[in-house]
């Protein structure tokens, strides 16, 4: 028989193991958080230690008719299909030089030509970075170089005004006229263009001439419309400038007259904005540019138009791509490569130069089936300046605004 002291003891302990079942059974029912397993989405691997890997795309649509190369066009409707991709997994940033170069162009054996004001000096840069100077000469304080396409000749001009004309495969150098500006070579480089701008309207003309400057042949008067005039030899010779002094189309649209060495009576380009900014396809057929509108709350948009003799105007496309086209190299006549800002606000069209240091994305665009492609942002962070494609189109060169050393990117 059990004592009455154990009983008691056991009867104790039995209590509080009934109380603790019954407290355990209360917060099972009613204050567990379920566990919920984690769904995966078919057709999306996530291997161990790396990203996920990108879906497959959605169909692609089909305009409703085509232009020039298969371009789906849509007579100034939005740009069709729409198609971003990803953001890529591995570097493709490489700086070329420690210093800053400016005034990039390519040569005609495919490396860069620039100029570096640290030390006066212009340079050609492989793709890999190694860099060799093209004269022995120094010019130091260059405010603008303007190149040659076939040749190694180049217009500089100082901030004073001062023009010379350099040869530097002859390292011989020509004095141009001091009155004139804004100069552009002839395709063949036979030729350039510039304004020249005298004391009073009555002298301003637009002039061609042989590269020395000789043989000058006064092409337009400009009166008191200099400033609406912008030198733009076209690849094709037939666009050498153009004007901002079409008919008045409204607040959200203008007319820009293309202009020849001719006087030709060329269509009036109709552009869909104000800020106009022009980038000719390497065959002259096409423009691309850009320009800002009160409804896209005046973001600089890319647009391409037909811009060669009857084909003026024709096959418009709004790319739906907000940046400025001197951001955007062509990479053929199908696609372009373009520096896109990675933060835009309202009113930037306005003023661009508080956007000069914004960081850059490089996209892809095909114009031939409207995709376009996020190729990433530049390791560190870089604004395009001055950009072109290697002559294998595997890469674009530009300046970095922000730190102006010459950055590679691989596309």
């Amino acid at each position: 028989m059990m004592n009455d002291r154990l009983k008691r003891t056991l009867l104790i302990i039995g209590f509080f193991l009934v109380v603790a079942g019954l407290a355990f059974g209360l917060y099972w029912v009613f204050f567990r958080t379920p566990i919920v397993p984690v769904a995966t989405k078919p057709g999306v691997v996530t291997p161990g230690g790396t990203l996920p890997v990108a879906g497959t795309g959605g169909p692609q649509g089909t305009a409703s008719q085509t232009g020039p190369g298969g371009l789906p066009i849509e007579q100034g409707q939005p740009f069709q299909p729409t198609i971003p991709t990803g953001i890529p997994l591995t570097p493709r940033t490489r700086v070329l030089t420690a210093n800053s170069v400016r005034s990039l162009s390519m040569s005609q054996n495919g490396q860069i030509r620039g100029y570096n004001p640290e030390d006066g000096r212009f340079y050609k840069i492989s793709t890999s970075g190694d860099s060799v100077p093209m004269s022995n000469q120094a010019f130091f304080n260059v405010d603008s170089v303007a190149w040659g396409n076939s040749t190694d000749k180049a217009v500089i001009n100082y901030p004073d005004g001062s023009n010379i004309l350099y040869d530097f495969t002859t390292d011989k150098q020509v004095t141009l006229p001091k009155h004139w500006e804004d100069f552009n070579f002839s395709p063949a480089d036979d030729k350039i263009i510039a304004k020249s701008v005298g004391n009073n309207e009555d002298n301003r003309f637009l002039v061609v001439a042989n590269p020395d400057g000789t043989n000058a042949k006064a092409i337009e008067t400009l009166g008191n419309n200099q400033d609406k005039v912008h030198v733009s030899w076209s690849p094709n010779n037939q666009v050498v400038a153009y004007s901002f002094t079409g008919e008045p189309l409204g607040a959200d649209r203008q007319q820009i007259i293309l202009l020849g060495q001719n006087q030709e009576n060329f269509k009036g380009l109709v552009v869909e904005g104000r800020g106009f900014v022009p980038k000719w396809d390497p065959a002259g057929k096409n423009l691309l540019y850009s320009v800002y509108t009160s409804g896209n709350n005046y973001l600089p948009t890319l647009w391409v138009s037909g811009a060669s003799g009857d084909t003026v105007n024709a096959d418009r496309v709004n790319l739906q791509i907000n940046t400025w086209a001197d951001k955007c190299t062509w990479q053929g006549e199908q696609s372009l490569i373009c520096g896109v800002p990675t933060n835009l606000d309202r009113g930037a069209g306005l003023q661009r130069d508080q956007f000069k240091y914004t960081p850059d994305e490089i996209w892809k665009i095909n114009l031939q089936t409207g995709e376009k492609i996020n190729l990433g942002q530049p390791q560190g962070g870089a604004a395009v300046k001055d950009i072109t494609v290697t002559q294998d189109g595997r890469s674009a060169i530009f300046t970095d605004e922000i730190t102006g050393r010459l950055i590679r990117f691989d596309l």
